[in-house]
């Protein structure tokens, strides 16, 4: 038998780990008898772990927890695991068993799965179609209070129901926008986000549900954009915290968001807000994680210390469609929004009437827009010009191609790797913002109130 330690696979930030040092240990043990590569991992893995071995002891410290076994066909499996439980799977050319401690648990999370699946004649995100998730979840709820099942893990089942409906109500709108056909709009009711008036954070056990910071970040960002929560570029990770009303849920909420301003290279909100928010971190496993992330804020800032605050933007030129040619230079005296994309970035699109409607709200008032497209090749480049032709012009917006694109030895200067890349540079051509925000967050806005008043 082979022993493997699956703590590399515990996803911290974004998923089911309690940080709950002290649970019992459970046992995962798979004999996979088909020949094929297998999977096992937590549910919010962003990568397959295969499990090779025909024999595998597997020991999980974190619990209770969610985890997925993908057999060699893409089929899932769900897999519970509790503190101190055993499982055991076995994996045939004929399907897979889960056996152990939650046998029942495991056939009833496989018997009744909620997807978040409508009937193709709703219209997604419809009312009709959250009224037919309302009631599939409450049929489900009811499945589980008739289970005779365990009142903590029965407690814990629904969240991770209502959990997955939040998450595609939040996200899966963000992300639906984000791929429309040619910009199409989404409708969606005036009342669809009503639900967030009484949203609260107030049980410990969604630490245990996949996707427990997606929906939460995703819930105070949106009511931040409508006015529920307010606006405020310097301090708005405190707001968001006080906003959570259980501690335990604030202290990883938290820390989580820490960990996530770093992944988006956000390091001047990392060293802005952490003062302000560590009183906030009060579970000991948060708290935990905090030196850890300092470490790397160092780390990153160390690297990005070519394009930190305060340097000086160095001179490149661009054309537009009809090729004339501009100098960034050129605009010196203004603040300007750079805007680094390409044609086939579905994000970048999906920010582009975001970028149109803050250009038009600081048009005339001393802030250049610059969508920099880094297309090329021909075809690229064709895409791009069809693009710009076809789009009405916005007053305030330049839109330009940056010779060479993704080749270019700006992005090299830059350290840009990846699109879409927001840069804020003040008027004497210096970086404000390496990593500013994106158009569609209301900071960004924010910020450009906050310099053109002041002048600065």
């Amino acid at each position: 038998m082979k022993s493997l330690i699956l703590s590399q696979l515990i996803i911290l930030g974004a998923g089911l780990c309690l940080h709950a040092s002290a649970a019992t240990p459970a046992t995962v043990k798979i004999s996979n008898r088909s020949g094929e590569n297998i999977c096992f991992q937590p549910e919010t893995a962003l990568e397959y772990s295969r499990v090779t071995a025909p024999d595998t002891l597997i020991t999980i410290n974190d619990s209770p927890a969610y985890y997925r076994l993908v057999s060699a066909d893409g089929t899932f499996y769900p897999v519970f695991i509790s503190p101190g439980s055993t499982t055991d799977i076995t994996v045939a050319n004929d399907g897979v068993t889960v056996a152990g401690s939650n046998e029942k648990i495991n056939r009833f999370i496989k018997d009744n799965a909620y997807i978040c699946r409508t009937p193709k004649s709703i219209k997604t995100y419809s009312p009709e179609w959250v009224d037919y998730n309302e009631r599939a979840i409450a049929s489900l709820d009811s499945l589980i209070d008739a289970s005779g099942f365990d009142g903590e893990f029965a407690a814990m089942h629904k969240l991770y129901n209502r959990y997955t409906f939040l998450n595609q109500r939040l996200g899966g709108l963000t992300l639906a926008k984000a791929f429309r056909p040619g910009g199409k709009k989404i409708e969606i009711g005036e009342d669809f986000y009503n639900f967030l008036d009484t949203l609260k954070f107030t049980d410990s056990r969604i630490l245990a549900i996949p996707k427990w910071f997606n929906v939460v970040n995703s819930a105070l960002e949106t009511k931040e954009s409508r006015g529920l929560l307010p606006v405020d570029n310097d301090n708005y990770m405190s707001i968001f915290a006080n906003a959570i009303e259980n501690e335990k849920v604030r202290s990883h909420y938290l820390t989580d968001l820490l960990a996530l301003t770093l992944k988006r290279n956000y390091l001047n909100d990392f060293s802005r807000q952490l003062p302000t928010v560590k009183a906030l971190i009060t579970d000991a496993d948060a708290r935990s994680r905090l030196s850890a992330l300092e470490k790397e804020y160092a780390e990153k800032a160390a690297a990005e210390a070519n394009v930190s605050a305060g340097t000086q933007m160095p001179e490149f030129t661009f054309k537009d469609v009809d090729g004339k040619e501009y100098a960034f230079s050129d605009f010196k005296g203004d603040y300007v929004i750079l805007d680094f994309w390409f044609t086939g970035c579905a994000p970048c699109r999906a920010e582009m009437p975001y970028f149109d409607e803050v250009a038009k709200a600081f048009d005339g008032r001393g802030v250049k827009f610059i969508s920099l497209s880094v297309d090329t090749g021909e075809e690229l480049y064709a895409a791009w010009e069809k693009i710009i032709r076809e789009k009405p012009h916005t007053p305030g917006v330049l839109s330009v191609n940056l010779p060479d694109g993704f080749n270019s030895p700006l992005l090299g200067k830059l350290n840009i790797h990846g699109v879409p890349r927001i840069m804020l540079i003040d008027r004497d051509g210096k970086i404000v913002e390496s990593y500013a925000k994106r158009p569609s967050d209301p900071k960004l806005r924010q910020q450009l109130e906050n310099l053109t008043k002041e002048g600065r």
